[in-house]
């Protein structure tokens, strides 16, 4: 595990960010992911380290969206400009159903218990967390100078179950190359596949999904589904 506690500021996201107006197959399988575990009920969710906020556009109208990021481009009542690693994780005084981070604990560098916490004390009762995480064990790994938080899957998910009940891991994506899958005929496939292929995934997984829950409010969800870490044992499989 590497970490280190220089943080890019906001001159260089406001750059940055532009890159993500499009959606990513990343966002579109959490958007898929969401989708498929709320139904129709109505939830809130915070996206954050959002960009563009790219994610609310793909998600169902059920799901009320909040962003916050360092650098926000475009104002908006769902938009707060927080600079995320020297500030709390935090909406105004609300508590959500769904929180989301999507390739930002990367760049977390030694705050990513803080984070954590700040995290799992703004879920709902029976609220989900779900973030992404960069697989640097990836037979081509390539680490960009920018990331300040490097450690493998395993070591991530280890930190994760100090604070939250790991319900789901399983790769977001699979290639050759440590990049997203850009084919459309990539994506069609893998975007259906939410589960480890032994040996491919350790070698190929370009990132992993962790889905989570506050140990301390599970049982509390009046009608949402409760997948348990038995349940979805084969997909804990990480090395």
């Amino acid at each position: 595990m590497h970490t280190t506690e220089q943080y890019r500021g906001r001159d260089y996201w406001i750059v940055e960010n532009t890159l993500y107006v499009k959606p990513s197959f990343r966002l579109k399988k959490c958007a898929r992911l969401i989708g498929e575990m709320l139904g129709n009920r109505p939830c809130n969710l915070l996206d954050v380290g959002c960009g563009p906020g790219a994610l609310r556009d793909l998600l169902k109208s059920n799901v009320r969206y909040y962003g916050i990021d360092i650098a926000i481009h475009r104002p908006a009542p769902y938009f707060r400009e927080v600079d995320t690693a020297q500030e709390r994780i935090a909406f105004d005084d609300q508590r959500f159903d769904f929180v989301v981070a999507m390739g930002f604990f990367e760049y977390m560098g030694g705050r990513q218990k803080l984070k954590f916490e700040e995290i799992r004390s703004i879920l709902k009762p029976g609220g989900r967390f779900i973030l992404s995480y960069i697989n640097f064990g990836h037979y081509g790994r390539k680490v960009w100078p920018n990331y300040n938080n490097v450690q493998s899957p395993a070591e991530m998910k280890e930190a994760l179950g100090e604070f939250f009940t790991i319900e789901r891991c399983f790769p977001a994506s699979h290639h050759w190359r440590q990049k997203q899958p850009g084919n459309f005929s990539l994506q069609r496939l893998q975007i259906h596949i939410n589960a480890n292929i032994p040996v491919l995934s350790h070698m190929f997984a370009v990132e992993y999904f962790f889905v989570c829950s506050d140990p301390a409010a599970r049982g509390n969800a009046q009608g949402n589904e409760q997948p348990t870490a038995q349940t979805d044992s084969a997909n804990l499989a990480i090395r």
